[in-house]
């Protein structure tokens, strides 16, 4: 009775110990594989329970318990021989895992091919393989080994393409990896596989297309992914030529700056490339990181470049064949509802409510309206300008720089005016403003505002209170939300200020 507890209870620790050990080399691999994102594949669970279910088939064949179990010699021998070679599948598929691609691909950045890891797996199991035929089975494998000529110059001359195409396919292995966006074979796309025989890529277009191995490395390969993911790219923009070059060019580089994907170092370029009959060219360069959306981005840079040319005056020529007549055209009904938009949102600000309405109206009809895209900048702390900026829609963002880096500090939305003492004043902007959303704002300069200024002197006066109190409510709400109690300031004084301010910058006499 003893020696069968004993018996039992080697049996039970031997089974014990297998599935522990199994367990551990499976748990290995499956954590290796959901880090690297990939799923366990089928044939390698196979494996798994194949070689499991022969360790616990040989400790039964051993256990003298299970009775019923009885192996023949042979048929223990190869049972024992094809456990033992899948224990070296997994060992060597671990070392692949721990040691080649989490150590010295992922963390050295060491560019080894997956045909190379393949081979050296299946040169690993064949060199185990003839170790287990000499001391398992007894077989000398030197015999194996020594194949009549002729049969390995048969099987030599029938494989040859496919040998062409695994040597191939290592040498690919140095040249492109999985993920890779390439031109090869006149096509362009990204590596899905690079197997035993042919390379697959996905076109742009979504089309699988696959090529063998030796046909690619006769090939020119252009590899947009090496040696970064960088990538430039170049678009030519025609203007017209009575703006000066320097000018456009500035316009062009703005535009591709603001263009969210688009890379600030190194940043845009852009450069005269030729002379044509009825324009300049220019040639616009800018980066990406990511050359699969290279060509989406150069569409939003020229879209970008459109509105930027059309808020500045910048004429895009094309070929003409019309007689244009110098009569003015009668407005259409788009136009005169703009302008009955804009003269409903100039009612609306505060500092040109004093203005008449046939002065507000003049007002509407000189104003103009601008298109900005997001991530494009409206205004530049520290710019001069004289314009004033009311939006009609959409949003900005208000940044200021502190310690040379740029805060939102506020989002300015519809019917929110920037800008107003930079048009009265000509004061530095003091912020900068950024297109948060595709923004359509209404614009005034100096020069439109100056008429009615001329006209009436003492309106300069009116808008300098106006513009004094709406300061000191501002400052007194600011000290309020601070708990801070300082004494208000001299209303009267800053409204003398302000008004000996506006008419000395749009040249008004006091008289």
């Amino acid at each position: 009775m003893n020696d069968e507890i004993k018996l039992l209870h080697t049996l039970l620790l031997k089974l014990g110990v297998t599935f522990t050990l199994a367990v551990v080399l499976f748990g290995v691999y499956y954590f290796m594989s959901r880090k690297r994102a990939k799923k366990v594949p089928g044939y390698f669970s196979a494996t798994y329970m194949v070689t499991l279910s022969l360790y616990v088939l040989l400790i039964l064949n051993e256990s003298e318990l299970i009775w019923f179990v009885d192996l023949w010699e042979t048929a223990y021998l190869w049972t024992k021989f094809s456990a033992y070679l899948g224990t070296a599948f997994y060992l060597l598929k671990a070392a692949d895992l721990l040691l080649l691609e989490d150590y010295l691909i992922a963390k050295k950045g060491v560019q080894i091919p997956e045909l190379l890891r393949l081979l050296l797996i299946i040169s690993g199991l064949a060199a185990l393989a003839l170790v287990l035929l000499r001391t398992v089975m007894g077989i000398n494998v030197i015999a194996l080994v020594a194949i009549p000529t002729a049969a390995t110059a048969v099987i030599g001359f029938a494989l040859q393409d496919t040998l062409k195409r695994f040597f191939a396919g290592l040498m690919l292995g140095k040249l492109i990896r999985v993920g890779d966006w390439v031109c090869v074979a006149g096509k362009t796309g990204c590596v899905l596989k690079i197997d035993l025989g042919h390379v697959t890529i996905l076109t742009s277009n979504a089309d699988q297309m696959m090529i063998p191995n030796n046909i690619v490395v006769q090939q020119d390969i252009l590899n947009h992914s090496k040696p970064t993911t960088r990538h430039a790219r170049t678009t030519l923009v025609d203007a017209a030529y009575g703006v000066p070059p320097m000018q456009v060019q500035a316009t062009l580089v703005e535009a591709a700056k603001a263009v969210p994907g688009v890379l600030p170092d190194p940043q845009p370029e852009a450069f005269v490339a030729a002379f044509k009959d009825s324009s300049i060219q220019y040639r616009v360069k800018f980066w990406g990181q990511e050359y699969a959306r290279m060509q989406d981005l150069e569409g939003q840079v020229l879209a970008y470049v459109w509105y930027a040319f059309q808020r500045r005056g910048i004429e895009m020529p094309y070929p003409q064949r019309t007689i244009h007549m110098a009569h003015a055209l009668a407005d259409t009904s788009l136009q005169a509802s703009n302008r009955e938009r804009m003269l409903n949102a100039l009612r609306q600000i505060e500092f040109l409510s004093i203005l008449s309405p046939e002065e507000l109206a003049i007002l509407a009809q000189e104003s103009t309206l601008q298109l900005y895209l997001p991530g494009e900048v409206i205004v530049r702390e520290g710019d001069a300008g004289t314009e004033f900026f009311l939006i009609l829609d959409g949003h900005a963002n208000v940044r200021q720089e502190k310690d040379d880096v740029g805060v939102t500090v506020a989002t300015l939305g519809p019917m929110q005016c920037f800008g107003e003492m930079a048009l009265l004043t000509g004061e530095p902007r003091s912020a900068t403003i950024v297109a948060q959303t595709r923004i359509e704002v209404l614009v005034i300069s100096k020069a439109i505002l100056a008429r009615p200024l001329m006209a009436n002197p003492v309106l300069a006066e009116r808008i300098g209170s106006i513009m004094a109190e709406r300061k000191a409510q501002t400052v007194a709400h600011q000290e309020q939300s601070a708990h801070r109690a300082e004494r208000p300031p001299d209303l009267a004084e800053q409204s003398a200020s302000l008004g000996s301010r506006i008419r000395k910058f749009f040249g008004l006499t006091t008289g």
